[in-house]
C-alpha cells in the first residue's frame, strides 16, 4: 500500500472537494432564496426534502473523498442522479438539466479516478 505521506490532494482534487460542498451550499440557499425573490409558490414539501437530501449527500460525499473514501463517489454519483430526476420533474428541461449536473460529476469522477489508488 501507499503511506499517508505519499498522499497528494493537488489543486485539481482539492478544487473539485470544494466546488462540491459550494454548489450544495448554493443549491440549499436557492430553494429558498428563489422563491423570496420571485415570490413564486415553494415547491412541494417531498421535492424540498430531496433536494436538500441530494444536497446534503453531496457534502457528505465531499467530505468522503477528502478523507480518501472511495465510496464518497459513489455517493456523489446517487445524489447527481437524485438531483437530475429531480430537475427533470420540475422543470421537464431533461437535456439542460441532466449536462448541468452531470458535468460536474464527470469532472469531479475524472480528477478523483487519476489519485484512486490513495483512496480507500
Amino acid at each position: 500500500g501507499h503511506t499517508q505521506a505519499k498522499k497528494e490532494r493537488g489543486g485539481w482534487l482539492t478544487a473539485a472537494i470544494v466546488y462540491m460542498v459550494l454548489h450544495s451550499l448554493l443549491v440549499l440557499g436557492g430553494i429558498y432564496g428563489n422563491n423570496l425573490f420571485t415570490g413564486a409558490a415553494l415547491p412541494p414539501t417531498w421535492f424540498i426534502l430531496a433536494v436538500v437530501g441530494a444536497a446534503v449527500a453531496d457534502i457528505v460525499a465531499a467530505v468522503a473523498l477528502w478523507r480518501w473514501k472511495k465510496w464518497g463517489l459513489t455517493l456523489y454519483l446517487i445524489a447527481t442522479i437524485v438531483v437530475i430526476v429531480l430537475g427533470i420533474l420540475a422543470t421537464g428541461a431533461a437535456m439542460m438539466w441532466s449536462f448541468s449536473r452531470l458535468i460536474p460529476f464527470v469532472i469531479v469522477g475524472y480528477i478523483v479516478r487519476s489519485r484512486w489508488e490513495y483512496f480507500e
